[in-house]
């Protein structure tokens, strides 16, 4: 299935968004999702939540930052 109908791509946003501390935006030009996380989510339960919207997550690219003071 292609992520540029809107509703293929509000799927996977919902599959995603169901995890408890995960918020999901997807880009339809670079078909990605691009996912906020409020505490630590391992790949699986990413790539799973993609897989049970109908799609196959290829790789899950982590950036973190480290915060102090303020």
């Amino acid at each position: 299935s292609s992520l540029s109908i809107p509703s293929c791509r509000n799927r996977v946003e919902r599959a995603i968004n169901k995890i408890d501390g995960a918020s999901a935006r997807v880009n339809l030009r670079k078909k990605e999702a691009v996912v906020s996380l409020d505490r630590k989510i391992d790949d699986e339960t990413l790539k799973n939540a993609v897989e049970s919207a109908g799609y196959k997550a290829v790789s899950v690219k982590t950036r973190e930052v480290d915060l102090e003071g303020g």
